[in-house]
């Protein structure tokens, strides 16, 4: 089942924030730099609600995705933060996930959605590239890990 995130939520999806930090990005983000329960229980418990949403198995938190507004462009879409329990991977909810996001995207009107991603994360870029998603040439940094941009017209 996916539905919004809700404010009791915020522990249950910091603990699998950073399970799924430490399995997929041990060798991107050093140790010092790697989010922590207590930043991701802060965040979530900060408002940052809008425009999440989990999915739950058996009443357990497994996954999460956030959109909304791109805040660089605000014409554009953002999907974000998409995280599934390490277990869970290869069962389908990253997938369920990403289409659920996407739909809410188009609700809102977004023609155009970007995303970011480690650079050295290339299990998340198959994922994306093989949907249509190609880096667009920006860059960032999170964590101390180089990022790239990914773009996409989902709804053309």
């Amino acid at each position: 089942m996916i539905r919004p995130v809700v404010a009791g939520d915020a522990r249950a999806l910091a603990e699998l924030e950073v399970r799924a930090w430490r399995w997929a990005y041990v060798d991107v983000v050093a140790e010092q730099d790697m989010i922590t329960v207590e930043s991701r229980v802060a965040r979530w418990e900060s408002g940052s609600l809008d425009g999440a949403f989990v999915a739950e198995v058996e009443g357990r938190v497994v996954g999460v995705v956030q959109v909304g507004p791109d805040p660089d462009d605000p014409a554009r879409g953002l999907l974000r933060g998409l995280n599934v329990e390490p277990a869970a991977q290869g069962a389908g909810i990253g997938t369920a996930l990403y289409e659920h996001a996407l739909a809410e995207l188009q609700r809102a009107g977004f023609a155009e959605v970007v995303l970011w991603v480690f650079a050295e994360n290339g299990h998340a870029r198959g994922f994306y590239e093989r949907r249509g998603w190609r880096a667009d040439g920006a860059t960032g940094t999170t964590a101390e890990a180089p990022e790239l941009r990914y773009r996409h017209n989902p709804f053309t």
